[in-house]
């Protein structure tokens, strides 16, 4: 394949199989990463985090498993919304944000510019 990797061709598998789960620390594995697009597989262990950073791109996330925290600031103003199993969410270009794992969890996350 061209653009995607990561992931066998014409081999059907479970979303949630496509990364394990990871002890005590935040793994990731890329299925597409492009100039204009970033498709990421993110394990998090309970309590693990993603500082908050500046998004220049529109993303989605989905939870695959567990619950992720969404922190991001809005207007000078600190937000969070919380994501729970088979829950996805939006999030605008040019949002500064960061992810908190209340649980062990899976996130399927999509980047685009």
């Amino acid at each position: 394949m061209k653009v995607i990797k990561n992931i066998s061709p014409i081999n059907p598998m479970k979303i949630n199989d496509i990364i394990s789960n990871s002890s005590g620390s935040i793994a990731s594995k890329a299925i597409c990463n492009t100039e204009s697009t970033d498709i990421r597989f993110f394990s998090y262990a309970k309590d693990e985090s993603i500082s908050k950073e500046f998004q220049e791109e529109d993303s989605i996330i989905y939870i695959i498993e567990g619950e992720l925290k969404v922190l991001y600031d809005e207007e000078n103003e600190k937000k969070e919304v919380t994501l729970k199993e088979g829950e996805l969410i939006a999030l605008p270009s040019n949002l500064n944000y960061g992810i908190y794992a209340t649980k062990d969890s899976k996130s399927f996350n999509i980047l685009v510019k």
